[in-house]
This record gives C-alpha cells, sequence and structure tokens, in this order.
C-alpha cells in the first residue's frame, strides 16, 4: 500500500509537470482529440434536377462514415419522419447522389459525423435545403391549336403521374379523367392578342410551364387567308369591318411584267390599294405575320388600324409612299399601326404623304420596325397640305430611313385650318440607326404648322449627320421637351459640328454621347450593352433591353 500511494503522488506529480511546460515559448501542440466529431461543414447542395441532388460537405476528423437524412417539403424544420435515410457513406462516397426524389418540391437534408463502434462520438447535424427542378410535361402549343379565345394544351402521358389541374393567367382548368387519359385539353375564356403563362400541376407540384399569345379577335371578323384577293376584300369592306389575315404573301392590285419578246411574264409588282371606310387588318399569329406587298391609298376620310402585319414595298411598282391621303376636304380618322415591320427600298419615296387639304386624327406607329424606307423625293412622314393632329412614334426601331430627307416634315397650311391646334409630335422610347446619315441638307424635325409642339424623350440616335441637326426653322417649336437621350457617332444634335448649317435653331444640350454597345446593328440587331449607359437609363426601344 505504501508503494502504490508513492506511485500515485509522483504521477500526480508528473502530470502537473507536462501541464506548466506548455505554456514555454518553445513548446508547440501538435494534436488535440476531442471527446465528438465535429458537425460536417461547407453542406450545400449541387446540380439539382428534377429527380436527383448532389450533395457534398467537408469530412470530419475521426469520422468513419457519414449519416444523412432527407426531408420533403421542408426548410430547415427537420420535422416529422425523413423520406430517406441514408448511413455509412464513406468520404469516397462524396459528393453523394441524392435519387427518387420528387421534382418542383422543397427538401432538407442534414448530416452528422460517426466513428465506428464509438456512438459517443457521434457528430451534430449540419443542414442545407434545396429545391428540384420542375417536370416538363407540357408541350409547347402550335400555331394551329392556339385561337383567340381558347388554347388546345397537351402533355406526356407518363404512368404514375396523376395531372390534376392546368392554371392560365386566373383561369384554373381541372382536368378531367377522360383529358387525362388523353393527356390534352381545351382551356377556354382568353382574351384575345394575349400574352399567357401556363401551368401544368401533379398533386400540387408544377411539371410543365410554357408560354403562348392568344391571336386576333375572329369574332365578327373577315377571315382572310392565303390566296384571297385581299385588294378586293379591302377595297369594299364596310366601316368597322375587322380582317384577320392568316399568314401567307398578299400582293395588292398586282401588275404583270410581260417580257415583249417572249410574251412571258418574268415579274409581278404590286400596286396600291383603295382604303374607302375605317377598317382594321390584322395578322392572326403573333409570331408568324402575314405579308402584304404594296401601297394603301386613303379616301373619303377613311381610318386605318393594322397590327402584327409585314408591308412589305420592295415590290412597290409605282416607287410612291407606302401610306397616302388622296381625297381633300375630309376628316380622316386614326392611322393606327401596331406590332408591324414596315419596309421598302431607296426608291419609295417615303412611308405617309398628306398632300390634300384634309385633317388626319393622328397617325400612331408602336412597337414596330421600319426600315429601308430612304426617301426618293420625298420626306419620311410628309404633310405638305394638311393637318395630321398628332404623330406618335413610341417603342419602335428605324433603321436606314430618311437617308437624305426630313423624318418628319409638316409643313405650314393654318391658313387653311382657322382655329385648328397645331400638329403634336411624340418621340420615345425609340431607335434611330443612320436615319439621317447621309450628310444632306435636311433635319430631324421640319414641322412649321402654326403651333407645333414637339417631345423627344428616351430616344437612341447613332448615326444621324444632317446638317441642319434638329432643326432650322423658328417656325419649328423652339422649346421641345427634351429628356434622357442618347447620342452615338452623330453630328449637329448635341452640338453644331464640322458640317453644321448656321441656322441650326437648337441642339439637344442636356443629350448623352456615348457607344450604346449595339449586338449587331450590320444585321439589325440593337440589343444593348447591358453595361452601357443608354441600357441602364431605359432609353431607346424596350425590345433591345433583353
Amino acid at each position: 500500500m505504501k508503494f502504490n500511494k508513492i506511485a500515485s503522488i509522483c504521477m500526480v506529480g508528473l502530470a502537473f509537470t507536462a501541464t506548466t511546460s506548455c505554456s514555454g515559448p518553445d513548446d508547440e501542440i501538435t494534436s488535440l482529440t476531442f471527446n465528438r466529431n465535429f458537425a460536417p461543414l461547407q453542406l450545400e447542395a449541387s446540380n439539382v434536377k428534377e429527380t436527383t441532388a448532389n450533395i457534398s460537405w467537408n469530412t470530419s476528423a475521426g469520422a468513419t462514415s457519414y449519416n444523412l437524412e432527407v426531408f420533403a417539403d421542408d426548410s430547415l424544420s427537420f420535422e416529422g419522419s425523413p423520406v430517406q435515410t441514408l448511413t455509412g457513406i464513406t468520404a469516397d462516397q462524396i459528393p453523394y447522389t441524392l435519387e427518387n426524389l420528387l421534382f418542383d418540391t422543397k427538401y432538407s437534408v442534414r448530416v452528422q459525423a460517426v466513428t465506428e463502434g464509438n456512438d459517443s462520438r457521434t457528430s451534430n447535424w449540419n443542414g442545407a435545403y434545396f429545391k428540384t427542378g420542375t417536370k416538363q410535361f407540357l408541350k409547347n402549343p402550335k400555331p394551329a391549336q392556339i385561337a383567340d379565345r381558347s388554347v388546345v394544351l397537351t402533355w406526356e402521358v407518363e404512368d404514375g403521374f396523376d395531372v390534376s389541374n392546368i392554371v392560365v393567367g386566373n383561369i384554373n382548368h381541372q382536368i378531367t379523367d377522360e383529358e387525362k387519359q388523353a393527356g390534352q385539353a381545351i382551356v377556354d375564356g382568353l382574351t384575345p392578342e394575349t400574352a399567357y403563362d401556363v401551368y401544368l400541376y401533379y398533386n400540387g407540384k408544377q411539371c410543365g410551364n410554357r408560354s403562348f399569345t392568344t391571336i386576333a379577335d375572329l369574332e365578327g371578323a373577315i377571315i382572310v387567308r392565303s390566296g384571297d384577293d385581299l385588294t378586293s376584300i379591302i377595297t369594299e369592306a364596310q366601316a368597322g369591318a375587322v380582317l384577320a389575315v392568316f399568314p401567307g404573301t398578299y400582293v395588292l392590285n398586282p401588275t404583270e411584267i410581260t417580257d415583249e419578246a417572249s410574251g412571258e411574264v418574268t415579274d409581278i409588282k404590286a400596286g396600291a390599294v383603295k382604303v374607302n371606310n375605317t377598317i382594321t387588318i390584322k395578322g392572326v399569329y403573333p409570331t408568324d405575320q402575314p405579308v402584304i406587298k404594296g401601297r394603301l391609298e386613303l379616301y373619303d376620310g377613311a381610318g386605318l388600324s393594322l397590327s402584327q402585319l409585314k408591308i412589305n414595298g420592295l415590290d412597290n411598282a409605282t416607287g410612291d409612299q407606302i401610306f397616302n391621303y388622296k381625297t381633300a376636304d375630309a376628316n380622316y380618322g386614326a392611322l393606327d399601326i401596331q406590332n408591324c415591320e414596315i419596309y421598302g427600298m431607296s426608291t419609295c419615296k417615303g412611308i405617309l404623304y398628306l398632300n390634300v387639304k384634309a385633317i388626319v386624327e393622328s397617325i400612331t406607329i408602336n412597337n414596330s420596325i421600319v426600315h429601308g424606307i430612304e426617301c426618293s423625293g420625298g420626306d419620311f412622314i410628309d404633310s405638305r397640305a394638311g393637318l395630321p393632329r398628332k404623330i406618335t412614334l413610341t417603342n419602335s426601331t428605324f433603321y436606314q430611313c430618311a437617308t437624305s430627307r426630313d423624318f418628319i416634315r409638316v409643313d405650314d397650311k393654318s391658313a387653311d385650318f382657322e382655329g385648328q391646334v397645331g400638329p403634336q409630335i411624340l418621340v420615345d422610347h425609340c431607335t434611330l440607326y443612320n436615319v439621317g446619315s447621309g450628310g444632306a441638307n435636311y433635319r430631324i424635325m421640319y414641322p412649321r404648322f402654326a403651333g407645333n409642339k414637339i417631345t423627344f424623350t428616351n430616344n437612341i440616335v447613332v448615326g444621324t449627320n444632317h446638317k441642319r441637326g434638329f432643326a432650322n426653322q423658328k417656325s419649328t417649336d423652339m422649346e421641345p421637351t427634351l429628356a434622357n437621350n442618347y447620342y452615338f457617332n452623330c453630328e449637329n444634335l448635341t452640338e453644331p459640328g464640322a458640317t453644321a448649317d448656321a441656322s441650326i435653331t437648337w441642339f439637344d444640350t442636356e443629350g448623352i454621347v456615348g457607344d450604346p454597345g449595339f449586338a449587331d446593328p450590320a444585321n439589325a440587331d440593337f440589343t444593348l450593352n447591358p453595361d452601357g449607359a443608354a441600357f441602364k437609363g431605359a432609353a431607346g426601344d424596350p425590345r433591345w433591353r433583353k
């Protein structure tokens, strides 16, 4: 007993000596042993797909394997029972691939480190969460399946997935047993010419989503199909008629060009068609617009609404303006152009001509692209004898237009329209590329009708170098509204350039000069550099801010 007591005292002394010696400056701790494993760190999910996900974490010192639990419809609460419990995961299995997950589902996972044969060293849990991707059973609706007030939706039928409902806008369509078996349903109650997002669900889980736009309103419309005589249909249309035009190419009042020697028809040129009443012409499909070749001449106060069309002046036999007002002493309705593409050629005199004593209620071009109307012998929008009350160009792109002519011209015929307010001109959120790029003695704005008012805001102008800049007439609005405009490679618009005519009356001195970074302007791609000032300033045609 005496010996054991002495030994115990010696051991205590040694332990005390070892402990106190650690405080010495030359001593070093070479290892530490803790009572339990650390919880795995840097736990994260990656490569998450519809039914699988990779789970990775940093290994814990001393751990021989890991336990992993998976909880569905959970965000780190870990309540209830796990849907998967996995044990014995070794370090060489990290990242670990989870399988048999359900799509469009929030999952929480947690991992703990284990030392084999010593449960007391099992670590605490560390957790993370993720959401699986949505299943894509839903098919893209084909053009023929999209109507003005309904859509036919189809999906892949797969065993084990009992689709339940379709949501289109604010419509929740419950799928019937017959529709489930067919993999097809018709959703009614939609609005014409409206963009919709559609979602397919399975037990509350999204298993498909698509987008589409309903076609033009066909209720009461005159249906025009490829091969129909659009010239006669327009000429004979009564006031208020709506022409719903299916895809195809329509030549207005065609003229055959015959070879004198052979007598064979070598070409067909488009001519003009008379618009005698206020009518609407709509393309049926927004993504497959019909092409109309030729010109439209308005008579007797007619108005004209155009949408989802391509107006092609390339085969214009006469070379005149695309829209031409012909009857004097008339009050014309609105010319309203929406979501159209209008294009011409170098011999086309302009897009619009008003050379009779008449009032046009309004001229609107919105959400459209106009190009190649270089103007030969006329101005782009050209009023010589009438009064267009409003000229509104918005959310549109104009390129290679009015290269050596005025962009907007309204001569002063106010004496013929006593008491009438002068034209109100708005150009807003437009992209102008090589408009007025000929370096000629013309200008962007040439309205001189008394009381004219100009607003030019949120536009991008590139490649304009008319010698007379924006304007050079004192009868043109001397106090225009100018704001948030961007200019690049332009002359005489923000300040006088080397070619500036001394008669220029005003400049956009607050305009911002800088390259908008168009993606490929030579091929008509005016997508903006997202880091550029024009993009950040939300200027130009909105379609190019992607």
